[in-house]
């Protein structure tokens, strides 16, 4: 199920760098539905592992910064309160890196590393719908409860590099990989329901809003290929807790306009994983019990421009 990729909903991001936006609002006549649209910048982060038992004999940390994304959002106000959220994301280039150590002795420095300053970002979507209620509003303040479905699946392929590994001593063979070689790829992909708390306050011509989503990744994984090796690792991940954080401050500068700021937290906790191994040339299989793991980290930082019509 996690391989789907929502590349129909894809019209909402996110490590530590901050997104641009110019956001575009079109609101129906009678306030009930709201459409925006904003182009910003993004960062994501993923950790992939190797583990042998309990120790981490492997890591490999993929991430892009500097990442276009073009969002969207659609909100739907339903009868008695209720209210439709709709928001999607995708993210197009930016500046990929990727680290890849091993340890021969775990708990030890690292045995082996090599770094890929070519990691190139395949693809990055991210979508997700909630239904919920109004249950609270009183002196500007409202109070809702939703559940939803989230989805994000990000992928990369790292060329080229350099290299410093432990043949016959400590760290001795040092040397770099043609720049014109795929080494490998990696896809996240994950799955969330979820349940949210929403809550905004209006106090003149500022509005101050924040949502809370805890949920559960279910069906989630990943799949790296080793292009050299003929390798394919499906990494079939346990159930693991997620939680995303948003905020924003909006200012109505005029009647039909407002300036905003906001930010968002994005977390999928670390989770090991049951991992096939195929031979992408002969098609043998080998399965790894516990043999992997995985987690994901995005934030998001926006400032933009809502117009209502």
């Amino acid at each position: 199920m996690w391989r789907i990729t929502f590349a129909a909903l894809a019209l909402s991001a996110c490590t530590t760098l901050p997104v641009l936006a110019d956001d575009i609002r079109i609101q129906s006549i009678d306030g009930t539905i709201t459409f925006s649209g904003s182009y910003g910048l993004a960062s994501i982060k993923a950790n992939e592992y190797v583990y042998e038992r309990k120790a981490k004999v492997s890591q490999l940390i993929w991430e892009s910064r500097y990442v276009n994304t073009f969002n969207g959002a659609l909100h739907v106000e339903l009868p008695k309160q209720w209210y439709l959220d709709a928001r999607g994301s995708i993210g197009l280039g930016g500046d990929g890196h990727m680290a890849d150590f091993d340890w021969l002795q775990p708990g030890k420095s690292w045995s082996d590393r090599s770094l890929h300053p070519d990691t190139r970002l395949n693809h990055y979507y991210v979508a997700s719908l909630e239904i919920g209620r109004e249950l609270l509003a009183y002196d500007g303040t409202e109070i809702g409860l939703g559940a939803g479905f989230k989805y994000t699946d990000v992928k990369w392929s790292a060329w080229g590099g350099s290299y410093v590994y432990s043949e016959n001593g400590f760290r001795d063979s040092r040397g770099e990989f043609d720049p014109s070689e795929k080494g490998i790829s990696y896809r996240q992909a994950w799955p969330v329901p979820y349940l949210g708390a929403n809550l905004s306050h209006h106090e003149g011509d500022w509005t101050f809003a924040s949502s809370l989503q805890a949920g559960l990744a279910i069906n989630s994984g990943g799949i790296d290929d080793h292009w050299v090796r003929n390798l394919r690792f499906h990494d079939y991940f346990e159930t693991t807790p997620t939680v995303s954080l948003s905020g924003s401050i909006e200012y109505a500068a005029w009647d039909n306009a407002a300036f905003f700021v906001s930010g968002s937290f994005d977390k999928m906790f670390r989770v090991r994983a049951d991992t096939k191994m195929v031979d992408t040339v002969t098609g043998d299989k080998q399965w790894f019990r516990d043999g992997a793991g995985g987690d994901y980290l995005s934030t998001t930082v926006s400032l933009g421009l809502k117009g209502r019509f």
